[in-house]
């Protein structure tokens, strides 16, 4: 089974987190515009009011940690 996520934010990355636990032999695809993955856009007025500097503090899981797991992350794409 192929399972294909677009948005690739908080809802996007838990989605194709808890797929994959359910269906461990899926190929689970995320598809996402921006750069990054799993980040937490929650968080960015805080980062732009300036209540912290570091953004990656908003990152919550790398593409290379989902790729390890065995989830596929296509950046920039729309």
């Amino acid at each position: 089974m192929r399972i294909i996520i677009i948005g690739g934010v908080a809802a996007g990355a838990k989605a194709a987190a808890k797929s994959k636990r359910l269906l461990p032999d899926a190929d689970v695809h995320i598809y996402t515009k921006d750069t990054f993955v799993s980040y937490s856009s929650c968080g960015l007025p805080y980062y732009v009011a300036g209540d912290f500097e570091d953004w990656h503090k908003l990152i919550v899981r790398t593409k290379e940690e989902f790729e390890k797991s065995g989830i596929n992350i296509h950046t920039e794409h729309q």
